[in-house]
């Protein structure tokens, strides 16, 4: 009866580890009513059984074990229209080429293909590619050194370490930050690390390019918890996009033939538009622009001369100046 019991307790455990389980001895002492040499002993157990357990040890001393993240494993049943939202969200992330997300999707689909039955169904699994297809717009494609930092860096991400990497801003300087990683950002087909330095406050999170790092670690032995309160959309409430900033009201107008691609669009949460008598729309929307505030600038100008800046007027004049030295190329 002991050793069915004791099979019934590894079965669980590994059950719990499986599904992101992190778990102390205390714990496993607590929880199963065994003592301190059985709870050792099972976890010895279960790694000679192969289960890749590793370990961390906590501020408080306290050794915590759990299973990496890409040991994990979470069963969901399919149908036909999940299969197909699954497969429309690879070809979102088809710039994430040779990365640990490429393998999985394909991992899913190849799980997916080998479950099916019905010659019917595979058949239409595989007309999927005719079925809906994904336009990229000029994505990041990650080098083979970078797919590693990416690597390290989901890493301390799912398994809440503290990840130190160097980094070369886009002004070309250098610098080694250790961070507490908050959420990986999807932006134009590239990827972000949003993150805290570990010297600074929650105020102090900021935005790293994957592809401008280098050296990265996950480390061993750090663990932190994201504060209760911080949610992503949080913050990046007042950004246009992703660059954070002091809101600002800015009232454009865009002309009448822009209706069919603006009025469609919420392009932020703020966004108000109003249809004139003489059909043009008139827009405002509260986001940073001020003269560091590049993506107000950007997005604008994309919209060339279908648009016009209402106020404030130091960006109508910052579109003004863009505008004329662009034209300056020409001259």
């Amino acid at each position: 009866m002991a050793e069915k019991t004791k099979y019934q307790r590894l079965f669980d455990l590994h059950r719990r580890f499986m599904f992101h389980g992190r778990l102390t001895i205390r714990t496993m002492m607590d929880d199963y009513g065994i003592n301190r040499r059985t709870a050792n002993r099972d976890i010895n157990d279960l790694i000679s059984l192969g289960v890749q357990l590793e370990s961390d040890t906590l501020e408080n001393g306290l050794k915590v074990w759990y299973l990496p993240a890409s040991q994990r494993r979470i069963t969901v049943p399919f149908n036909l229209t999940d299969v197909a939202a699954l497969f429309l969200g690879r070809g979102l992330f088809g710039f994430c080429k040779g990365t640990l997300f490429e393998e999985s999707l394909d991992k899913i689909f190849e799980t997916i293909e080998s479950q099916i039955s019905r010659e019917k169904d595979l058949i239409r699994l595989h007309h999927l590619k005719k079925k809906m297809h994904i336009v990229s717009d000029g994505p990041k494609h990650l080098t083979e050194g970078q797919v590693e930092e990416l690597d390290e860096v989901l890493t301390g991400l799912f398994d809440d370490k503290k990840i130190r990497f160097d980094y070369t801003a886009s002004n070309g300087t250098h610098a080694t930050f250790t961070v507490v990683p908050y959420t990986l950002v999807t932006y134009k087909m590239g990827l972000y690390l949003l993150a805290r330095p570990d010297t600074g406050d929650d105020a102090a999170i900021r935005i790293f390019a994957i592809e401008r790092m280098s050296n990265a670690e996950a480390m061993r032995g750090t663990h932190f918890q994201l504060p209760a309160n911080y949610s992503p959309d949080t913050h990046f409430r007042n950004a246009l996009f992703i660059q954070k900033g002091s809101p600002t009201e800015v009232v454009l107008l865009f002309d009448a033939t822009s209706k069919p691609f603006v009025a469609v669009r919420q392009f932020h949460a703020s966004q108000k538009i109003e249809t004139l008598a003489d059909g043009t729309l008139r827009m405002t929307l509260s986001v940073p622009a001020g003269n560091d505030d590049f993506e107000i600038l950007n997005w604008i100008v994309s919209f060339h001369k279908h648009v016009r800046v209402l106020s404030p007027a130091s960006l109508a004049n910052a579109v003004k100046d863009t505008l004329a030295a662009a034209l300056s190329q020409y001259a």
